[in-house]
């Protein structure tokens, strides 16, 4: 069979598989619990994508045989960017694609940042060595900045083809170290996700901007398919009053650090916290006020944490926080601090308390000096709780080290 009969063939093929696939994906995230409407989305993002995929596979048909290695690569690659968890990690696999594609002298990723209208460098190949991640520039700015303002794939022509005016306005605000010969903006729906440049093809030079395109649209759906996914889990880990984690999170959470802080010889500090007199205040004011303090107390606490700690809800009027890499003194001084601002928080109905306002009792307990699984650990942060209790509440104990004893 000749080249020519080949390659509609493999591009049949190719369509077909991969049509298969990402429909299999998105229908299958409903049959393992993720909700209908998340499905139905990618279901329609992947037909609508796949559509423009097969007329622009469809008019590479008379191509040589060296365009049919494009559509040996895609698969792959493909399954690695819908295998990524996050947005980051989908960065270097679509430069990965441009290298096997063009096999360009420079590449590079850009995150558009629609609070601050910027583009941040998030990954790049070739770049010269003063040139680091972070590195940002305007939307509207450069050939970067107007791609991405413009939400058009552009090569050489295209800028030459702009007005002199505005060639004037992108040469005096150029990124000198990033060249842009082929720029593509990534998309996911009407929202711009981020940018693809490129240089210096190597390989399939003259179809650079179609098929940078094509990467671009991947890239976008790919995207959207991480961002969709990560909320829809993140629900599933959040309790649905307080908005702060749930009891299952926080235990699977606690089990890793404590895994992780063994291998590198770290600590992990705890601090098991419930409201006192809670049912009181219930009785007395009805369990919709209750909800309200149990979301004001969510809110402050998870105000007071760091990106790496972990707030959750166990149960109740009862709450846990995580703290990586905290030691035990760090832990009860973060503690103390906690108790003194819920105590001053002016919570509804609060003078009713037999305290007199809405206060906390805490026990707190840190790997390994107190306890050496996650099991154990909690056990005596819990211990330490029912001490603070027990000694007239609204105060903080540490885990004494005789409690497992």
């Amino acid at each position: 069979m000749e080249t020519r009969e080949l390659v509609p063939l493999a591009l049949a093929l190719f369509v077909a598989l991969l049509a298969g696939w990402l429909l299999a994906m998105a229908s299958g995230a409903g049959g393992r619990g993720r909700h209908r409407e998340l499905r139905d989305r990618e279901r329609a993002d992947t037909e609508k994508i796949l559509g423009r995929l097969r007329r622009q596979l469809e008019d590479a048909e008379n191509r040589s045989r060296d365009q049919l290695e494009v559509f040996v690569v895609l698969p792959s690659l493909l399954r690695q960017l819908f295998d990524a968890t996050s947005q980051r990690q989908i960065a270097p696999l679509a430069l990965k694609l441009l290298d096997q594609i063009f096999q360009p002298a420079q590449s590079a990723f850009f995150f558009y940042h629609p609070e601050r209208r910027t583009l941040s460098l998030a990954v790049g190949q070739g770049l010269p060595g003063g040139v680091k991640p972070g590195l940002e520039i305007g939307l509207g700015e450069g050939r970067l900045g107007h791609a991405a303002e413009s939400r058009r794939a552009m090569d050489e022509a295209d800028f030459r083809n702009l007005t002199p005016s505005v060639r004037r306005h992108l040469e005096m605000t150029a990124m000198r170290d990033v060249e842009a010969e082929v720029v593509a903006p990534v998309e996911d729906g009407q929202e711009l996700v981020g940018l693809l440049c490129m240089a210096a093809a190597r390989s399939r030079r003259g179809d650079e901007k179609r098929l940078l395109r094509m990467v671009a649209e991947l890239t976008g759906l790919a995207t959207g398919y991480v961002k969709r996914l990560t909320r829809t889990q993140d629900d599933a880990e959040r309790d649905g009053l307080t908005g702060v984690y749930n009891k299952r999170y926080f235990e699977n959470r606690l089990a890793h650090e404590i895994h992780e802080a063994e291998e590198r010889n770290q600590t992990v500090g705890l601090l098991m916290l419930d409201i006192d007199h809670f049912k009181n205040y219930n009785d007395r004011n009805g369990h919709l006020a209750g909800d309200t303090v149990l979301k004001e107390l969510g809110l402050i606490l998870g105000s007071s944490v760091r990106r790496e700690d972990v707030v959750a809800r166990s149960g109740g009027e009862e709450f846990v926080l995580v703290y990586p890499r905290a030691g035990k003194e760090t832990t009860l001084r973060i503690a103390e601090n906690l108790r003194r601002a819920v105590e001053a928080h002016d919570f509804r109905h609060g003078e009713g308390q037999p305290l007199g306002r809405v206060t906390i009792s805490g026990g707190v307990a840190c790997f390994p000096e107190d306890a050496r699984s996650a099991l154990d650990l909690q056990r005596v942060a819990d211990r330490a709780l029912y001490e603070a209790k027990a000694a007239g509440r609204n105060r903080i104990v540490g885990a004494d080290k005789g409690y497992l004893t």
